[in-house]
């Protein structure tokens, strides 16, 4: 390429970079990312991950693929150990071709091109690119290696104002969301599952003997149980789920793209999770805490997002008042059946 060609080139690089920092949401500028890289590096398939180290795996940020696309499914959320990238030493990461994860080749990619994320010393994600049927030639790759470092600072911006978010939406005690973003996220999500015909399912979980810690060892004690618990529920919980606090000792799980069954099986997970090990150990001899579950789905239970917390909070109840630590799940017109007079909470 001669030196005008690559000035050229380069400026139509910058031009890029700079019509993706316009955007601080996260979500405009991993479309930008993506739609970027698709552009200069000739490729026909796109997958931007970021890394979340509190489950060791990557989450699908942006992709060519619609996010009402059932292909999602099954790309959520990848393993690192699957994506076969380069070690902790920043300064060695650079483009490379290898073999997709298999996630990716139930979509028939074969190869992919990976982009590593550098953040602050610490791997913030990658980019996958792939063309059908073909190999992303060099100077392709060439191109792309030189346009993620001038899209990275719009990145990493977009991620911070997305963590200044956070602070505002997540609850004060736990490692949950709050209770107003709850309600907001809820209704966003029943919004979408009617518009794109898919499935949606609430987890309500209320503890059991949560009391009984401040009862024993104060309400500093049972803050600190708290917090345990929420933790142990985000390890289980995947990353376009979402865990909160609905108030008190009752928590709340969204979960996008859920039929009853697959709640269902999550649930146990987080049941086990929370009674299979006593909480306090450092502090106490050790408190075995146990919770009460109700999932309710759309649209098998309720079409509304009032209707689906009815329905789950009433599955819970029933099961609060058959022995506790299990699972109900909501049946046909429990949405409109009258509360029963005395129902615990």
């Amino acid at each position: 390429m001669s030196d005008p060609d690559r000035l050229k080139e380069e400026l139509h690089l910058a031009r890029t970079a700079l019509a993706v920092a316009r955007h601080l949401d996260l979500e405009a500028v991993g479309e930008g990312f993506v739609r970027a890289a698709m552009e200069h590096g000739h490729a026909t398939a796109a997958f931007l991950y970021l890394y979340d180290g509190e489950q060791d795996s990557f989450h699908l940020r942006a992709s060519h693929i619609p996010p009402d696309d059932p292909r999602r499914k099954g790309i959520v959320s990848l393993d690192l150990a699957d994506l076969h990238v380069p070690g902790s030493n920043a300064s060695t990461w650079a483009p490379a071709i290898t073999a997709a994860p298999e996630a990716l080749r139930r979509l028939a990619i074969e190869q992919v091109l990976v982009v590593p994320l550098p953040g602050t010393g610490a791997l913030l994600g990658v980019l996958l690119l792939a063309r059908e049927r073909q190999v992303i030639p060099v100077d392709d790759m060439d191109r792309v290696g030189r346009l993620v470092p001038d899209l990275l600072p719009a990145l990493l911006n977009a991620i911070l104002v997305e963590r200044y978010k956070e602070l505002i939406i997540k609850d004060d005690q736990t490692d949950s969301y709050n209770r107003r973003y709850f309600d907001r996220f809820l209704s966003e999500e029943v919004y979408r599952a009617h518009r794109y015909t898919t499935s949606l399912a609430l987890i309500f979980l209320d503890m059991d003997n949560l009391k009984e810690v401040n009862s024993r060892y104060g309400h500093a004690m049972g803050s600190k149980a708290l917090r345990e618990v929420s933790r142990r529920l985000v390890k289980e919980i995947r990353g376009s789920d979402k865990l909160f606090r609905y108030g008190g000792d009752e928590f709340c799980v969204v979960l996008p793209e859920t039929e009853v069954r697959g709640a269902r099986e999550l649930a146990e997970r987080l049941r086990v999770s929370l009674s299979g090990r006593s909480f306090l150990v450092d502090d106490t001899p050790g408190m075995p805490l146990t919770a009460s579950f109700g999932i309710a789905a759309y649209p098998e239970h309720a079409r509304t997002s009032l209707g689906l917390i009815k329905c789950a909070d009433r599955a819970m109840q029933r099961i609060k008042l058959s022995g506790k630590n299990s699972i109900g799940v909501s049946v046909s017109g429990e949405e409109e059946a009258p509360q029963a007079v005395g129902a615990p909470r």
